[in-house]
């Protein structure tokens, strides 16, 4: 039997169930049996061996050297000291529940770990497994078909074969409950394009004696960028290859499912850990030469947000660059990954939504991640999907590709490949929740030729006009990077109708204490039938008061006096003074966002001053920021239809209804 017929086997299995579990609850009993199968029919023949170990240590030094000794005298990582299987169960029905608790009690730790995490963790026990099955009378007739059925035996089932069947039931599971999928379940179709672009150049590498890999996914969900990247990686060549595949998975359940993939394809699968990337790195201090992820989208990351914040306040630190919106952390696992990023030499991809691309204005924790990623020359490709392509969403989504080695030859530069076309994927025969088109096998080896070739490229995306567009654009990061510039107007104020407003303050009692005194002093003895601008009201003050040059508090006490007026002159910062700069008024405060490439002096003259000539630049509040407008980047006018080719149309369409309308009649008639 193939793998998918395997696979499908156990998928069937479900039927039994089908009655007494949801289909979102189904994953329950089919994955941890599946893995509960094959550890029986892998561990079979090993029982002398685990009894003659057992035999050989003491009581109380089992739990600390028998999975080593074990290991080293049978080549399993694991064990089962209870005597039984899901075959010998079988042989008391009547007791098939007390049976199966001493089953799975008698496992190794690191499978109990891998079946707690199935019941959502040890203080729950690894009850839930088979207790509601037996409840309701369906222990028995599972357990069966998995033992008559499921044959999972590494003379019939090798370590690949299987890690494919349990695939292809992971699979299965999340397809069946495609609305939730998308958060752990990645399409293998993206899995495979996201792999192909990572390991595109890396051809050396991969044929290199000695050249071994270090595979990290710090969201791991169920595990297939991690398999998929190694299977890439070791269908390139014949030579022995050490490929390490290492995680991290917050959520339980998925964490489990990932092992469970893992240690049945053969794999160490110790390396994958269970707990919160952000604020619980397991793999503080380690670097890998490949990384890849796909976060979840929008998920926002206020639980860990005071841990972040703290560790974002050192300077070196993963957070360091910036802190994007609370309610998005996807940057913040590629700045995770960025700092795992070996110094020799490491390739990341990561899939993201559109809001890393342009979220957040110059001096905001997003575009300062943007710049960070430029200024260290990281960013090596963007690549953007058909939408409607997830289980869970139909957003935009992208591949961002990074590199810590690039070529010279593309130093400072980045490609940009526009996927979204139909010529690089196909419409689905079923939807699958928000998944309505897959990318195609010759859309995939397009995409990886045209990031191999990284120049302009070309395509004809529709074979009846013949219309070519461009697909992929190479470009400056230059092209990216913008100041964001302050632009101020003159305050220009008149005094009019003074006293009233200083009688209208005391009456709401709108006057501190200590400014009583001066405004007291101006009630009393300014002449208000006068309409006057801020030099001739100041120096009117200064009359009054008996002071030159007022200080600088007392004079923005008094312009709370005035009424901004666009006809006035301007005010200096200073009364009486040209040489103190003119006084900017905040409510006409602007800002221009300048290309990097563009003059700043020449921009303000052509694009601001022909506008408003008394504007100046505020170069003091420069900021500058990074942005990646992919959509404008490649949009092409398509001028409207004329009012004639509408109307020609709209008078056809009104000449076959009066056509169809004679025929009714004479039908009728």
């Amino acid at each position: 039997m193939t793998a998918q017929e395997i696979a499908q086997v156990i998928w069937n299995i479900k039927e039994i169930i089908r009655d007494d579990y949801q289909d979102k609850d189904v994953d329950q009993v089919i994955l941890p049996f599946t893995l509960l199968r094959r550890l029986d029919c892998v561990f079979e023949g090993h029982e002398e061996t685990l009894d003659a170990c057992l035999k050989q240590l003491p009581e109380h030094m089992r739990d600390a050297h028998l999975p080593k000794i074990f290991k080293m005298k049978s080549g399993l990582a694991f064990y089962n000291t209870s005597g039984l299987s899901l075959k010998k169960i079988l042989a008391n029905p009547a007791a098939i529940g007390d049976n199966f608790k001493t089953y799975l009690d008698g496992f190794s730790p690191n499978i109990k770990d891998i079946l707690y995490n199935f019941t959502g963790g040890e203080e729950k026990g690894l009850s839930p497994i088979y207790a509601t099955l037996d409840r309701k009378g369906l222990l028995y007739q599972v357990t069966q078909r998995f033992v008559q059925e499921a044959d999972l035996s590494p003379e019939s089932v090798d370590n690949h074969m299987m890690g494919t069947v349990f695939e292809t039931i992971i699979r299965y599971t999340k397809e069946s409950t495609a609305a939730t999928a998308g958060q752990y379940y990645t399409p293998r179709e993206i899995v495979r394009l996201l792999v192909g672009l990572v390991m595109t150049g890396q051809e050396d590498k991969i044929y290199t004696e000695g050249q071994n890999f270090s595979i990290y996914d710090p969201c791991c969900g169920t595990g297939g960028m991690l398999t998929v990247a190694k299977d890439f990686l070791t269908s390139k060549t014949d030579r022995q290859m050490k490929v390490e595949l290492c995680g991290q998975e917050l959520n339980e359940q998925t964490y489990a499912i990932c092992k469970s993939d893992i240690l049945m394809k053969g794999d160490d699968a110790s390396k994958i850990k269970q707990g919160n990337t952000l604020n619980d790195d397991q793999y503080q201090g380690a670097t890998f030469n490949v990384m890849i992820a796909n976060p979840p989208f929008g998920v926002d990351w206020k639980k860990a947000e005071s841990f972040i914040r703290n560790e974002a306040e050192t300077p070196g630190s993963r957070f360091a660059p910036g802190l994007p919106s609370t309610s998005d952390g996807s940057l913040l696992f590629l700045l995770h990954m960025i700092h795992k990023m070996d110094r020799n030499g490491a390739r990341i991809g990561i899939v993201l939504n559109g809001s890393p691309l342009f979220n957040g204005s110059a001096g905001s924790g997003w575009s300062d991640i943007r710049r960070y990623i430029l200024d260290r020359n990281l960013l090596d490709a963007i690549v953007a999907l058909p939408g409607e392509i997830f289980y869970g969403t139909g957003i935009s989504s992208y591949l961002w590709i990074l590199d810590n080695n690039r070529p010279g030859s593309r130093r400072d530069k980045v490609l940009f490949i526009n996927a979204v076309h139909d010529i690089f994927s196909k419409p689905m025969q079923r939807s699958l929740g928000n998944k309505r088109v897959e990318m195609s096998d010759t859309g995939i080896e397009d995409i990886l030729s045209i990031y191999k070739a990284y120049k302009n490229a070309y395509r004809i995306i529709n074979q009846e006009t013949a219309e070519e567009v461009q697909v992929a654009k190479l470009l400056d990061y230059d092209d990216f990077r913008y100041t964001l510039v302050a632009v101020q107007r003159p305050l220009r104020l008149h005094y009019n109708d003074v006293c009233n407003l200083i009688m209208r303050w005391k009456e709401e009692n709108a006057i501190a204490k200590s400014d009583k005194t001066l405004y007291d002093a101006i009630l009393e003895n300014y002449d208000d039938s006068l309409r006057r601008n801020d030099e001739e009201f100041m120096a009117e003050a200064e009359r009054i008061l008996r002071r030159k040059n007022l200080p600088q508090a007392t004079v923005n006490k008094l312009r709370k006096l005035a009424v901004v007026d666009e006809t006035a002159p301007e005010v200096y910062l200073k009364p009486h003074d040209p040489d103190s700069g003119i006084a900017p008024d905040p409510a006409l405060k602007d800002s221009e966002t300048i290309p990097y490439k563009r003059d700043i002096d020449e921009y303000f003259e052509t694009e601001v001053l022909r506008f408003v000539p008394d504007a100046w630049l505020d170069r003091t509040q420069d900021k500058l920021g990074v942005e990646f407008p992919f959509t404008r980047i490649f949009y092409k006018y398509k001028p409207l239809r004329s009012t004639e080719a509408i109307m020609k149309d709209i008078l056809a369409l009104d000449k076959e209804a009066d056509a169809d309308v004679l025929k009714l009649i004479d039908e009728e008639a």
